[in-house]
């Protein structure tokens, strides 16, 4: 293929995933808990390099000997950013902030079985489970789990209070809160997170729980706009490069018919 065709065409996929990302971001600006994902670039060179199997196309090279190398660019990863976001007071008693790191323990249960999801996202509903006692489910009905990995329940009526430590007032239970040695592991599912091999799951040990709290998505909205039009005009010139090196090979192929 045409080396310029090539570049052009890896430069349009590679700023096409930066804004998917930043499309991915700015709509969930008002998120509770998310964490906003900064696309990266990377050559495919450092993730092409092969061995030349043939050695007589080595004669006059002026890359490294025994090398092929490859052209263009592509979207190496989309990291979370862990930033802290901004409190927001809600005044609601069933409304937990992670100040510091970890992430909340949730339960989800399908027809498949369950599974036990992490989250940041604190905004907690109560659902009834029968004699007068209930317990916590978010958004998606993923049920909040202790430190032993048991759903919370509470009685209804009784004054609900969590110490700074996540322990509940009154009951030996703690909300059950997990951080990672390496977080940027987890796959992200409509705002919970799933282990992935090598996520190695730790105790947080500085997380303190602010009740009647949120956090906010450590999204910033004019920086993500900026960083929009920068994509856009990154496309474009990719685009218009890729729409000239077209060009080039017609005209090229109609002289060689002539």
């Amino acid at each position: 293929m045409n080396t310029s065709l090539l570049i052009a065409s890896t430069g349009v996929r590679a700023y096409q995933g930066k804004l998917d990302t930043i499309a991915n971001n700015i709509s969930n600006v008002e998120t509770t808990g998310f964490k906003r994902r900064e696309a990266a670039f990377s050559e495919n060179l450092t993730v092409s390099i092969q061995n030349q199997a043939e050695t007589k196309q080595e004669a006059g090279r002026l890359s490294p000997l025994g090398i092929r190398t490859t052209f263009g660019s592509r979207l190496a990863s989309s990291g979370l950013d862990l930033t802290q976001g901004t409190p927001k007071q809600t005044d609601q008693p069933f409304d937990f902030m992670i100040d510091g790191k970890g992430y909340f323990q949730v339960k989800r249960t399908t027809d498949s079985g369950t599974e036990i999801l992490y989250t940041r996202g604190g905004a907690f509903k109560q659902t009834p489970v029968g004699a007068g006692r209930f317990q916590f489910v978010n958004a998606n009905g993923d049920v909040l789990l202790d430190q032993n990995g048991n759903p919370i329940e509470w009685a209804r009526g009784k004054n609900f209070v969590v110490a700074s430590n996540g322990t509940i007032e009154g009951t030996n239970q703690r909300l059950g809160l997990v951080d990672f040695t390496n977080p940027q592991l987890l796959k992200e599912d409509g705002g919970v997170y799933r282990l992935t091999e090598g996520a190695v799951a730790t105790i947080p040990s500085n997380a303190q729980i602010k009740q009647g709290f949120l956090e906010s998505s450590n999204v910033d909205l004019n920086q993500e706009m900026t960083d929009m039009i920068k994509a856009q005009r990154g496309y474009q010139a990719n685009a218009r490069a890729l729409s000239y090196a077209d060009q080039m090979m017609g005209i090229a192929n109609g002289i060689m018919r002539l």
